[in-house]
């Protein structure tokens, strides 16, 4: 799968680069590897957030004022609310634009801005209006199966770093397996309990309604790859040597993806399948890079400390992403390169969001 497509090398060197600069230093390798954003294209990304913002607080807020609303003021609920929206949900949204099968008004899109010869900027104007086309016509159940994923990836992943204090490494996994499969339940005293019960009812809205077999494959590939996150976890965490080098991480790379994948399958197939766990492959070494010094501190080990992953690997997995955005389009059928450049920029841009949200300043 995607461990067969990377192609990160081996450093043997005592102390790894990214741990000896400083923050501005690491900072400002990722901005010359990502590049500059055109602000004139911002009219595409901002459809879809304001589509992706809307839904989550129709399907999303709800369940978090039900189950956890404490977090609604706090910092913890601010991080959810942009990892929900502003990273993981905007990814099924945007390959839509690139998927070999589209909805409807992304067709159309595709047809009238080769057919006018649209420049980007007005391209990216269309495409915007398309986001909100796209949202009104997709069938309730799939986007509010879009948020409740979304939020489910961001909610597990902070549970497991952040509500576990004290508890031993096994333990967790425990907890985390019989959270999913409804053999433990955190009672009133727990720490943390409304945490634990938000991330069993995103669990619950996610599979609400599917009565389509392979709708209910596709939920069960992504439980998989989930509960294999959760044993990676634990294998980190309790010094287990990854055979890969790559200190368990392809698990949640995997995870993340097949999650998201999961309610826009029958528009993307599997070709775009393989350009997420890329893009989900270049957002976690970009994390551990820029947390290298910070990670050096640390018990649980990262790719970047062992060596295995690099300033080196970050421009190479970035690149195939920008590039296998291109191909992914062209494969779907897209010749316009107006369009073709619409997309990749778009991409480019929510990555240098992405990027700064983890903390890397504007150049200058």
């Amino acid at each position: 799968m995607v461990a067969a497509v990377c192609t990160e090398k081996v450093s043997h060197a005592s102390t790894p680069r990214a741990v000896t600069m400083t923050d501005a230093e690491r900072n400002s390798v990722v901005r010359a590897i990502l590049g500059d954003a055109d602000t004139a294209l911002k009219p595409f990304p901002d459809g879809i957030r304001r589509v992706v913002f809307e839904r989550h607080d129709r399907f999303v807020r709800p369940l978090i004022e039900a189950h956890w609303p404490e977090s609604l003021k706090d910092r913890a609920g601010q991080k959810l609310r942009f990892l929900t929206c502003n990273l993981y949900a905007t990814a099924p949204y945007t390959v839509l634009f690139s998927a070999p099968n589209p909805p409807w008004p992304v067709a159309l899109s595709r047809v009238l801005g080769g057919g006018l010869r649209l420049g980007p900027a007005v391209l990216s104007s269309l495409a915007g209006l398309t986001a909100r086309a796209v949202g009104t016509i997709l069938p309730e159940s799939t986007e509010r199966r879009i948020l409740v994923t979304a939020a489910f990836i961001a909610t597990i992943d902070h549970v497991y770093d952040h509500c576990f204090d004290g508890v031993d490494p096994v333990e967790r996994g425990r907890r985390m397996h019989g959270l999913l499969d409804g053999t433990w339940t955190p009672t009133d005293d727990t720490a943390y309990a409304g945490a634990f019960r938000l991330v069993r009812a995103l669990h619950d809205a996610m599979a609400e309604g599917i009565v389509a077999d392979d709708d209910r494959a596709q939920l069960a590939r992504a439980l998989t790859t989930l509960r294999e996150y959760i044993d990676a976890e634990v294998n980190a965490m309790t010094g287990v040597p990854d055979p890969t080098g790559r200190a368990w991480r392809m698990a949640g790379v995997r995870g993340t993806i097949d999650g998201l994948v999961f309610p826009v399958w029958r528009f993307c197939g599997e070709a775009a399948r393989q350009w997420m766990y890329d893009v989900s492959l270049f957002v976690q070494v970009l994390d551990d890079f820029l947390d290298a010094a910070k990670d050096a501190k640390e018990i649980r080990p990262t790719p970047v400390l062992s060596g295995a992953w690099d300033e080196v690997t970050l421009r190479d997995v970035w690149q195939r992403t920008l590039d296998g955005l291109v191909g992914l389009a062209e494969d779907s059928g897209i010749t316009d390169s107006n369009w073709l450049r619409l997309v990749q920029e778009t991409y480019r841009m929510m990555a240098i969001e992405t990027a700064e949200a983890m903390g890397v300043g504007p150049a200058g």
